[in-house]
């Protein structure tokens, strides 16, 4: 394990160095379409230090609904995403056609530059500590405040939102229904799943890994190493790929995807492989392609329940 800890710790150095070279983002008008709720931004402190959060509410506001969690990718670079959860256009679109809440945790500039969360910081990595605690307490935050369904909870993240989506969703499996990972990093680096498992005392997680073939800061090969952690920790290694799919470049995708599905149920895992696309996520500020990707990870989601 202390093998692939250091390779994770030599990768995140690596991809600090590339963000950290990127310039800045200059801000661009986005439009968010039908989004016609609230957002609200809070503020949650624990042990482990402070963060705001943003929440969108669809109206009318009510009791029992869904909650989707996003976890921005670097937010000072170009290309990057931004903070503000107005501009994850799928999300609220979708929120309102189907009827879920969105909660977004913001990563501090104080605390990193280029509002990246710190993923493979060793502190985050262990449950009760650093940046994933405070995730998890905003999330239970939310679930009060929202008098949201609590066996339908999701975490999507990109980027380092997806490498700590990995880690929140390792470290607190009793609060999520599924998860997805966009351009992410396994957990502790550990690609036979053991590691995952362990963390989640055995309990699987439905899981959608999204990656694209063009990635030049997090390379394709990350997703299929998340794919098989998932598989492994969801007690399915080496399982057969139960249905393949390619979806074709339209209108409402910019890419052609490859997608592969294993397991069914609370052990189903679905890897898709954006074909053209590099690191940025696309129009809708969730995948990396366009709205029907966008869709197709969140309909993954709301199907499971915990």
């Amino acid at each position: 394990m202390r093998d692939r800890f250091g390779l994770l710790m030599m990768t995140a150095t690596l991809l600090t160095g590339a963000l950290a070279a990127i310039p800045p983002a200059s801000a661009s008008p986005v439009d968010h379409g039908a989004a016609q709720g609230i957002i609200v931004t809070h503020t949650l402190t624990n042990a482990a230090g402070s963060r705001a959060y943003q929440v969108y509410t669809p109206r009318p506001a009510q009791h029992g609904r869904p909650l989707v969690v996003w976890l921005h990718g670097a937010s000072k670079v170009a290309n990057g995403d931004s903070r503000e959860l107005r501009r994850t256009t799928s999300l609220l679109r979708e929120a309102d056609r189907r009827g879920f809440s969105v909660a977004a945790p913001m990563q501090s500039l104080t605390v990193d530059r280029t509002g990246t969360w710190r993923a493979t910081d060793p502190a985050n990595v262990v449950r009760g500590r650093g940046e994933s605690s405070i995730i998890a307490d905003i999330i239970r935050q939310v679930i009060r405040d929202l008098h949201v369904d609590p066996s339908r909870v999701y975490l999507v993240g990109h980027s380092a939102g997806g490498a700590m989506t990995e880690n929140v969703g390792a470290l607190y499996p009793e609060l999520f229904a599924g998860i997805a990972v966009i351009a992410g990093l396994p957990y502790l680096a550990d690609p036979s799943g053991v590691s995952l498992k362990t963390a989640r005392h055995g309990a699987p997680m439905p899981t959608f890994v999204v990656d694209g073939d063009r990635d030049q800061v997090i390379p394709a090969a990350f997703g299929d190493l998340e794919t098989t952690a998932a598989l492994g920790a969801n007690g399915i290694p080496g399982a057969p790929v139960r249905a393949t799919v390619t979806v074709a470049r339209s209108s409402f995708d910019r890419y052609p995807t490859v997608i592969r599905t294993y397991g069914t149920g609370r052990r189903e895992v679905i890897h898709a492989r954006v074909i053209g696309a590099g690191h940025p996520t696309g129009p809708g500020g969730l995948t990396l392609n366009g709205p029907a990707l966008d869709d197709r990870v969140i309909s993954f989601l709301l199907t499971k329940k915990r």
